[in-house]
Parts: C-alpha cells; sequence; structure tokens
C-alpha cells in the first residue's frame, strides 16, 4: 500500500523531461497576459462593451473582444501544462528514480491524487472559459472561472500539504528546500491579493482591483514556473 502512486503511475518516460512542463505553464501564461495587455494598450485604452470596470478591464473582457484565438491557444497550452506541472511535482516525490518517497504515508499519497483531479478541474475549466467568453456567455464563463481558481486553489493547498515535509523539517534534499518555502510563500500572497482584490472590486474600487486582478494572475505565472526546481 505504500506504493500506491507508483503503482498507479509506473516511470514510463525519462524523468529529465518533465521540468518541461511548468516551464512551459508558466511562459504560456505569461505570453497570454503581456499579449492582451499589450494589445489594449496599443489601442489607447478602450472600455470594451459590458466591462465591470471602467478603469482597467478584466483579462476576460479583453479576450472576449480581441485577440480572443490568441487567448484560447494561451490558455489551453497552459491548461494542459498544468496539469503536466501539477503530475510531475507529484511523481518525482513517489518515483524511485528521483526522489523515491515510496513509502510515504498513505494519506499523503491520496492527498496528491486529490490534487491531480482538482488540478485537472481547473486546468479543464480553463480551456472552457477561454471558449464561452465573458460578452457572449457571462454566466457560463463566471461559473467556469470560479470553477478555474477553485480547482488552482485546492490543486496547490494539496500541493503544500504533500511538500510540506520538505519546507518545514530536516534538509533531505539539497536546494529542494528553498523551492518548497518559496512556492508556499507565493500562494499565500496569491491568497492575500486575492481577497483584496475581492473585497475592493464589491467596495467600488475599481482601479485597484482592475490592478489587483493583473497582479494575481501574473504571480500565477511565477507560481507556475516555480515548480521547475521541483522537477529538475
Amino acid at each position: 500500500m505504500a506504493w500506491l502512486w507508483h503503482n498507479v503511475f509506473r516511470d514510463v518516460f525519462s524523468h529529465r523531461r518533465l521540468w518541461l512542463f511548468p516551464l512551459v505553464a508558466g511562459a504560456s501564461w505569461f505570453a497570454t497576459l503581456t499579449i492582451l495587455l499589450v494589445r489594449w494598450l496599443s489601442l489607447g485604452r478602450p472600455q470594451y462593451p459590458g466591462q465591470m470596470n471602467p478603469y482597467i478591464p478584466f483579462i476576460s473582457d479583453i479576450a472576449a473582444q480581441t485577440f480572443q484565438p490568441v487567448f484560447i491557444v494561451g490558455c489551453a497550452s497552459t491548461g494542459i501544462s498544468f496539469f503536466g506541472t501539477v503530475f510531475a511535482v507529484h511523481h518525482v516525490r513517489y518515483s524511485p528514480k528521483f526522489y523515491g518517497l515510496t513509502n510515504d504515508a498513505l494519506w499523503k499519497q491520496g492527498v496528491s491524487f486529490v490534487a491531480l483531479v482538482t488540478g485537472l478541474a481547473a486546468a479543464v475549466s480553463l480551456v472552457l472559459l477561454s471558449i464561452f467568453d465573458t460578452y457572449k456567455a457571462h454566466l457560463r464563463h463566471r461559473y467556469l472561472l470560479m470553477g478555474t481558481f477553485g480547482g488552482l486553489f485546492l490543486s496547490a493547498v494539496t500541493t503544500i500539504v504533500v511538500w510540506w515535509d520538505q519546507a518545514s523539517g530536516p534538509v533531505v534534499f539539497l536546494g529542494l528546500r528553498k523551492w518548497c518555502i518559496f512556492n508556499t510563500a507565493l500562494v499565500f500572497c496569491q491568497f492575500l491579493v486575492g481577497i483584496s482584490f475581492v473585497a475592493l472590486l464589491y467596495s467600488g474600487h475599481y482601479h485597484s482591483s482592475g490592478a489587483l486582478e493583473w497582479c494575481l494572475t501574473y504571480t500565477g505565472s511565477l507560481w507556475l514556473l516555480s515548480f521547475v526546481g521541483y522537477t529538475r
């Protein structure tokens, strides 16, 4: 039973390539955000139909009006590689060819499966919300957005739980602790920024909430890239 994860996912591919998943995920999301932001700025900061924030449009507002194909491709690339990232981060922990923690507690390996399932839910929701844009399918887009953030949050928290022993316990693998701590700090920062974003948005502070949304999403690309340290 201690080999639960490894019995389900055998080492059928090279571990030398797993770090590409978080690299592609982080780079894809950063590039997608930057293209949309530059596009909006190059057009003279227009206000789009149905835009809730009168000062700074949300990412979905820009994507619904201009460059939607770019947003779909970017979300698809990010979503697929994010799911690969979640798998890679947990697989290297239990693989005998990497960290080799095959005798981890059964509950911890179960939590890894939860992270994988919620990561898949987030990835699918992200791809679908790029297709059902906020202008033509506002309600469906909102539900998918909630599914994306909910899946991301659960996947991030469960991943922290699984790797917490390497962040707070004795140093077993040189170089790994700093990545675990850095990743955990990023999740904590994103949580605080997310709460602040919602509070400012619904209290009418649109300019600040708009800026925080972009900060939150750009920090997300950094969070994805931090997993390279786990898998390389």
